[in-house]
């Protein structure tokens, strides 16, 4: 065989042949054929049906095109066979022993005390951490009838990183309840969505981990759970949170994975992650880099719809924690998506509401001062009216729910925190900061995240100085937002400012009983949520029993 010939085999589809690893070689035998052969990964358990491809060196042209058809049709098959064989491969079960992957108890002795007991002293107390029908539901679907590794490792091993029986059950507290806060309508396919990316990108499946058993830790303190058990989910949040950096790190010196839009998401849930836990050095940090990152991809426009719907997600939550404006202005494009799926505001669409969900909102249009509020507020109002009272339809009917609807409540986040009124002496700032707390509170259900204490206390120091405005103009309204504002400060330090108000309007009020007070704070915006009803059932027994709050001189009033 000459030197030409060997040239003529390797130099026409070079290029294709290194990406499915193939190799020119003579055949054996004296035979005067050319054999392009594809070289079996030493993991293949399964052997392809055709390796090789014949190739006669004397009739071999580079200008025939029935010869370059068959070579390209050759090397993308094996290209795709190579894929698949990969994918069956990862979905294999490790050398591990199958009697250990799946266990049974307890991995070990320090896991038998870990997030294992700590479930069933919530299940021994009746407590719950959401009691709505939404996490019921959630729980009928991810029950082990429908999903593998309910809480244990996973018989496949199918995930982007090794999956402790703690991760386990920090997956499944973020897809049953965690995901229900960050998504208020059709949480289940969220929580699809997510499963499906995290675990093939291991920095995002760790990023996910982290919030969670952060969330945890707050939900086990609220709930009354040992400090013990409380210190090891926070210990664990702390190293899911290394882990995460440390793989996101390794990420960013990847030239091509750096700029990839599945980074983007990555960086963008960081960002918001870090937002609702109040994590300001880390935030300014992952928000440097997601602006670094949107910008080299080409803006937000050539962004996935569900990339851009984390970025501004990450935006709001940013700025809400700030009481600034978000740091990325709103996509007409995505904008536009939203509004064209989504049936709320057509006209042709009514929807069909109880006697108590059509009362929401009405005492605002009523109000004699509703004429003098500024045309912003005004239809900030109304478009409000009508997302709370869809949501609640949306709880009960949820064939309602388009897939881009969640995006409706961060469209008038981004609005609201768009909105700035400076004037002192009226109503707009402390209605502005209710609205948004109430949508995070019975909406997102992020009252147990730390990033609530900086909302509540924007909203205490904009009431400092027009409380007696305010109660002159209509205490009935300063009730409103005392009781919101109570709600949602539970746990925090400025609490007994808002029961110590709230107090006293309910005392000048004449509202003695819950069943008078109740009417009320429905004609605002207030409803009654399963999950929810302790926190106003607490707030009401507080002011029924302002004895044991006993104020000092020492609280701003």
């Amino acid at each position: 065989m000459s030197s030409s010939s060997e040239s003529r085999c390797s130099s026409p589809y070079s290029s294709a042949s290194s990406r499915s690893s193939s190799s020119c070689s003579l055949a054996s035998s004296g035979s005067h054929s050319v054999l392009l052969s594809r070289h079996k990964p030493a993991n293949s358990s399964v052997k392809p049906t055709s390796t090789f491809l014949f190739v006669d060196y004397r009739t071999d042209n580079p200008q025939n095109p029935i010869s370059n058809q068959k070579k390209h049709a050759f090397v993308q098959k094996n290209y795709q066979r190579k894929k698949k064989q990969e994918s069956i491969n990862r979905l294999k079960c490790s050398a591990q022993p199958f009697t250990q992957q799946l266990a049974w108890g307890p991995s070990s002795e320090n896991d038998s005390g870990t997030v294992i007991d700590r479930h069933r002293k919530l299940q021994q107390k009746g407590t719950s951490y959401d009691g709505s029908q939404q996490v019921a539901r959630m729980s009928e679907t991810w029950s082990l009838k429908a999903y593998l590794s309910q809480g244990y490792v996973d018989p496949f091993s199918s995930s982007a990183v090794h999956m402790t029986d703690n991760m386990n059950l920090y997956f499944h507290h973020f897809r049953i309840h965690t995901i229900a806060s960050c998504y208020p309508l059709d949480s289940i396919r969220m929580s699809v969505w997510w499963w499906q990316r995290a675990i093939t990108q291991p920095a995002l499946l760790q990023a996910l981990l982290f919030l969670t058993a952060g969330h945890q830790a707050t939900l086990e303190s609220i709930n009354g759970i040992s400090s013990r058990a409380i210190q090891k989910s926070t210990k664990d949040s702390l190293r899911l949170r290394g882990d995460t950096l440390k793989t996101l790190n390794g990420i960013m010196r990847d030239p091509m994975k750096a700029v990839a839009e599945s980074t983007t998401l990555i960086v963008a849930s960081l960002v918001a992650i870090e937002a609702v836990d109040a994590n300001f050095e880390a935030l300014e940090a992952h928000t440097k880099g997601l602006i670094r990152l949107v910008h080299l991809l080409g803006g937000l426009d050539v962004l996935d719809h569900m990339t851009l719907s984390k970025i501004y997600q990450s935006a709001v939550k940013s700025a809400a924690l700030k009481n600034s404006r978000p740091i990325f202005s709103l996509s007409a494009r995505w904008r536009s998506e939203i509004l064209q799926e989504s049936k709320v505001f057509r006209s042709t669409e009514k929807l069909e509401t109880s006697e108590a969900l059509a009362l929401i909102g009405t005492y605002f249009f009523k109000a004699p001062w509703f004429q003098g509020l500024d045309s912003s507020m005004k239809t900030f109002l109304r478009v409000f009216q009508r997302l709370i009272t869809y949501y609640e339809i949306a709880q009960l009917r949820p064939s309602l729910v388009m897939p881009t609807d969640n995006d409706l409540f961060l469209v008038f986040e981004h609005e609201l925190l768009s909105a700035s009124y400076a004037e002192e002496t009226d109503v707009h700032e402390p209605l502005r900061l209710c609205l948004l707390i109430y949508l995070n509170l019975r909406v997102w259900h992020f009252q147990s995240f730390p990033f609530m204490r900086y909302m509540i206390e924007a909203l205490r120091q904009s009431l400092v100085p027009r409380l007696n405005y305010i109660e002159t103009m209509d205490r009935t309204l300063l009730f409103w937002i005392l009781f919101v504002g109570g709600m949602a400060s539970q746990g925090y330090n400025c609490h007994p400012w808002f029961v110590h108000h709230l107090t006293t309007t309910t005392t000048r009020l004449g509202f003695d009983k819950w069943e008078t007070a109740r009417p009320v704070l429905g004609r605002f915006f207030y409803t009654d949520q399963p999950g929810e009803k302790r926190g106003a059932e607490d707030l009401w027994n507080e002011v029924l029993v302002k004895e044991s709050y006993i104020y000092t001189d020492t609280v701003d009033t």
